[in-house]
């Protein structure tokens, strides 16, 4: 596995050795070394690396770290997750600066793929231009963010992609994390905002984020275009439909490695034809963009005959947006025109979430692609955070 940061490279030699790699609490130093802590802690949000980096695309941040963390995955048990985090540049409040945790969308399941490893022409560079706008717009309100990349990205095993509970684990071990961070100064009301596959994040989060992290006050979650409505479907239109296109084709082995990492006895590479092989198989190290760019057909078919989907559709149920019932006001956007994630999907769950009389507002946004509701989020999330925080209503279920 070739591992582009040094950082990372840090601390996959630290696995090696565990508590040879301990020093104190992680202030963080006047100059650009690395320091670790104890890379053997199984506390969740323990720090275990941080590096400072040039501030880069999010030019209303005042400083950039590039961190490693404790987190848990699929089955709670102790990970590694790396991730970075911006400081705004406004003065810190009296009761510490608020916090936004940014899930991020699809970008595949190898190590390159990870957001914080991003470099000019790198395969996550031109999503990142958009999303550092966004970012831009929170840290400008004061807001200290804070972005995971997931279990797996960058960082040793598997991504379980779309896995509902390991991407709460790392959202909200993110906060933890941010508040070991010293000797600056947090406050414990947080926010969620995530664009397709974050925007499932979110979704999880202001489900069950409260309660995961009851020692913070989860102030309310912003779900950008979010995938996952009934998300088994997606391996059935594939294995109903003769001829799918490269879209779908660069894509879906994302959903089946991600199933893998989650649950091993999935084993993809015992489903699939010998042609979505070799695409499975590029996927392992290669990202979505890189994969939608290099492939020129569609495989003629993606499964082997008569093979027994039963597994792979029940797993990916689980992971579907339609278990989650948000317990914070939420706010979801989506394109009418996205051809990603399906408008009628989002709106389903948007109608869902009105009969279980929870606080949420649709904004739909008009000849939107999946892209443009992270475009115009920036736009958007004053009034939603001047709401919550004046205790107003969060619901748009009865306009029209």
């Amino acid at each position: 596995m070739k591992i582009k940061h040094p950082i990372l490279k840090l601390v996959l030699s630290c696995l090696g050795l565990t508590s040879t790699c301990v020093i104190a609490s992680p202030v963080f130093p006047n100059n650009n070394k690395v320091q670790t802590s104890n890379i053997s802690s199984k506390t969740p949000g323990t720090i275990l690396s941080i590096q400072e980096e040039n501030t880069g695309l999010f030019t209303n941040a005042s400083q950039r770290f590039l961190i490693t963390y404790r987190s848990r995955g699929v089955q709670s048990e102790p990970i590694v997750t790396s991730g970075y985090l911006l400081l705004p540049k406004a003065k810190v409040p009296q009761g510490g600066w608020p916090v936004l945790v940014w899930a991020h969308g699809t970008t595949g399941v190898a190590d390159t793929c990870a957001p914080s490893g991003d470099y000019a022409g790198g395969p996550v560079h031109v999503y990142q231009q958009i999303a550092a706008k966004a970012l831009n717009a929170w840290l400008a309100r004061g807001y200290a963010v804070i972005a995971p990349d997931y279990q797996g990205l960058g960082t040793p095993g598997g991504h379980p992609y779309m896995n509902a509970q390991s991407q709460l684990h790392t959202v909200v071990d993110a906060v933890r994390a941010t508040h070991h961070l010293q000797p600056y100064k947090f406050s414990k009301n947080w926010y969620v905002m995530g664009h397709s596959q974050g925007g499932a994040a979110s979704l999880k989060v202001a489900a069950d984020g409260q309660k995961d992290a009851p020692e913070f006050n989860l102030r309310g979650a912003i779900a950008l275009a979010p995938g996952g409505y009934q998300y088994e479907g997606i391996a059935e239109y594939v294995a109903s439909n003769p001829q799918i296109t490269t879209d779908v084709a660069a894509f879906f082995p994302i959903v089946l490695l991600g199933a893998e990492a989650a649950d091993p006895g999935l084993a993809p590479a015992n489903l699939v034809s010998p042609d979505m092989g070799v695409i499975l198989n590029s996927a392992r190290n290669r990202c979505l963009s890189e994969l939608q760019s290099d492939l020129k057909a569609a495989p003629k078919t993606v499964f082997k005959p008569n093979v027994d989907l039963t597994h792979l559709t029940n797993y990916l149920k689980k992971q579907s947006i339609e278990n989650m019932t948000p317990s914070v006001p939420l706010l979801i956007v989506q394109g009418d025109k996205d051809q990603l994630v399906d408008y009628r999907g989002t709106y389903a769950y948007y109608q869902q979430v009105c009969k279980n009389q929870k606080p949420i507002a649709f904004h739909p946004v008009k000849n939107g692609d999946h892209r443009d509701s992270l475009r115009q989020s920036e736009f958007l999330i004053g009034s939603f955070i001047n709401s919550v925080e004046q205790g107003k209503t969060i619901n748009t279920c009865n306009s029209k």
